[in-house]
């Protein structure tokens, strides 16, 4: 009797599951049904996170560097060959000194963390970029409460590397101290990835554009000046936005002022914004403060 009650119930199962897979066969190719997609979630314009590393300022644990007199080999730390400082490992660097004639290049594993504060440093490149994150998940550029800081590129470039301070990952900059970026060939600050500038003080200057994010710009609590030739602040790429609340932005500019394809906003902010062809150039969703020119 038990035989005949288990046959029973595998002759339903089996009926059943042979209906399910006629059902998923007779499907329409491409249908809305289908159990699987490789379409890509839909970015929404303006949409960014903020983690502890963009706030990040202190310097307890730092490495020690003197980038006046750096040594030639740090061991696992840094390398440096009389024109180029190589950081290969993660962690935090407290940077002092002028590093001149040369350049500081980041170039760790692509999920690692480098965050360098700046002591009063000044870097002036004769040849390329003076700072350059070759590969790292994210790199952290703070500028010490108190001190005055400045990157300088030269005029002339071997390589495609087109700014002063240029990123392959995300990149923040924050501190309570200042930074002046000088971008004598091209651009000022840009990152392949997302630009913040987190409660600092940024003054650029550049024959391109001045600050430039391909996954956004997010300015939050800053006093940022930039002047350029070319667009003062601007993103490109698939999540482009600028986004600016709070603090003070003043930007003169041969091109805009502020661009952005997908979105931008600027709340609570005092702007002065000067450009030749428009102040904000945006074909996406605009939040702008009242009185604030368009």
């Amino acid at each position: 009797m038990k035989r005949k009650i288990i046959r029973i119930a595998c002759v339903v199962f089996y009926t059943m599951m042979l209906s399910g897979c006629r059902e998923i066969l007779d499907m329409p190719v491409g249908s809305e049904n289908e159990a699987y997609s490789e379409a890509e979630p839909e970015r929404v314009p303006g949409q960014y996170e903020m983690t502890n590393y963009d706030y990040e300022t202190s310097d307890a644990g730092a490495v020690p560097v003197d980038l006046t007199h750096p040594a030639e080999n740090a061991g696992d730390f840094y390398t440096f060959d009389g024109r180029q400082f190589i950081i290969h490992k993660a962690g935090t660097y407290l940077l002092a000194g002028r590093l001149e004639q040369g350049k500081l290049v980041i170039n760790v594993c692509e999920d690692e963390v480098v965050r360098l504060i700046c002591d009063g440093v000044e870097i002036r490149s004769a040849e390329g970029a003076a700072l350059y994150v070759e590969n790292a998940a994210k790199v952290i550029l703070t500028m010490k409460d108190g001190t005055e800081n400045t990157l300088s590129d030269g005029p002339e470039y071997d390589d495609e590397i087109k700014a002063c301070v240029f990123s392959n990952s995300d990149l923040t900059i924050n501190g309570s101290g200042f930074l002046a970026v000088y971008g004598y060939h091209a651009d000022a600050v840009r990152s392949k990835d997302q630009l913040k500038i987190v409660d600092t003080r940024l003054y650029v200057k550049s024959k391109k554009d001045g600050i430039r994010g391909n996954d956004g710009v997010i300015i939050v609590d800053s006093e940022v000046e930039a002047e350029c030739e070319g667009t003062g602040i601007l993103s490109t790429g698939a999540a482009d936005m600028v986004v600016i609340q709070g603090g003070s932005c003043k930007v003169i500019a041969g091109e805009y002022a502020v661009s952005a394809n997908r979105f931008v906003s600027v709340s609570e902010c005092l702007t002065d914004l000067y450009a030749v062809l428009e102040t904000i150039r945006c074909d996406g969703i605009r939040e702008l403060q009242e009185g604030l020119a368009q």
